[in-house]
């Protein structure tokens, strides 16, 4: 059985026996809308939506700024909005369930730290307040220690976060210290929103490729990025591509460039396929294009040296979301 959605490089839904082993968590004809109890229209934020994530794996969930992103994050993690409306099916291990906290963590895109203790102690007292009280404090720090290192804040574990005022750990440090918060009670299904922003490319690296390790420890990772580097984007499992709350794309990342030059958008040699995916489907390259042609420096260019600048990206999509 497949799912629709995806295209060239999807794959199998995991066996019965795969199910067991972790967490796997599928999505059905996943619509999300914010109802209008006036006379105006109701606003559609995601649109039938088919997709699953494998435990083992990390998934990016990438697309242009209010693609909705952080909309299918939310839907999946259970965070929604009160005043929005979500249908469709939502499965764990292949039944409906609920995602319990202890199953679940999110890491927000702000990190929520206080400067003035240092990483070890940061992840020490959350440890305390989230783990069992029953747990020696043996345990607890054994668990603490292990979680640094699952990081990689060994250099840095006793340094102070830092504030405003006071110069603490890097910010892709501190990206990484959420992070350790949330994977100490070790739960199965751990979502991230967009925890690469802001960062530089060798930060972006470190982040990700942690939470690849978290990935190939048998949990299941999703995370919302909005332009990795080709870096960046190489170590990502899965790809799951939005436009206007539509599916573009989901299946095997590195299987993206392939459907995109099978559907007659080729990705440019040298050029970082996430920015390739992004100038074929954000609208907004629509506006710019048109300025560009405008002036003199455009018009002297030959139309050959960018097909896709001779078309709108709504007929780009439109290709896309037909293979």
């Amino acid at each position: 059985m497949e799912l629709e959605g995806s295209s060239s490089g999807r794959r199998q839904l995991p066996s019965k026996l795969e199910m067991s082993r972790g967490a796997y968590l599928a999505w059905e004809d996943l619509t999300v809308v914010i109802p209008n109890f006036s006379d105006g229209p109701t606003r559609r934020l995601l649109q039938r939506l088919n997709g699953y994530a494998e435990p083992g794996r990390i998934m990016a969930i990438m697309g242009p700024s209010g693609s909705g992103k952080s909309t299918l994050l939310d839907s999946l993690a259970g965070r929604l909005a009160r005043n929005v409306v979500m249908t469709g099916n939502l499965l764990l291990n292949g039944k409906k369930a609920r995602l319990d906290y202890g199953l679940v963590a999110y890491v927000t895109q702000e990190d929520v730290l206080l400067g003035t203790l240092t990483v070890r102690e940061t992840i020490t007292y959350s440890a305390h307040l989230r783990l069992p009280s029953d747990m020696s404090k043996e345990e607890v720090s054994d668990i603490v220690e292990g979680t640094i290192m699952e990081l990689g804040l060994q250099d840095c574990s006793d340094r102070v976060i830092g504030n405003w005022h006071a110069r603490g750990v890097s910010g892709g440090e501190r990206k990484r210290v959420s992070i350790a918060l949330e994977i100490l009670t070790r739960p199965q299904i751990l979502f991230l929103d967009e925890p690469t922003s802001g960062l530089d490319s060798a930060s972006a690296f470190f982040v990700i490729q942690a939470l690849r390790n978290i990935a190939r420890d048998g949990r299941t990772v999703i995370s919302s990025v909005h332009q990795p580097s080709s870096e960046v984007f190489a170590l990502f499992d899965d790809l799951f591509l939005l436009s206007s709350g539509e599916s573009v794309y989901f299946g095997e990342a590195k299987s993206a460039v392939e459907f995109f030059a099978e559907s007659g958008f080729p990705c440019p040699k040298k050029r970082n396929p996430s920015d390739h995916f992004l100038r074929c489907i954000d609208s907004d390259f629509d506006t710019v294009t048109a300025t560009l042609k405008g002036s003199q420096r455009i018009q002297e260019t030959p139309a050959t040296s960018d097909p896709l600048m001779n078309l709108a990206t709504s007929v780009i999509k439109a290709r896309l979301v037909e293979n």
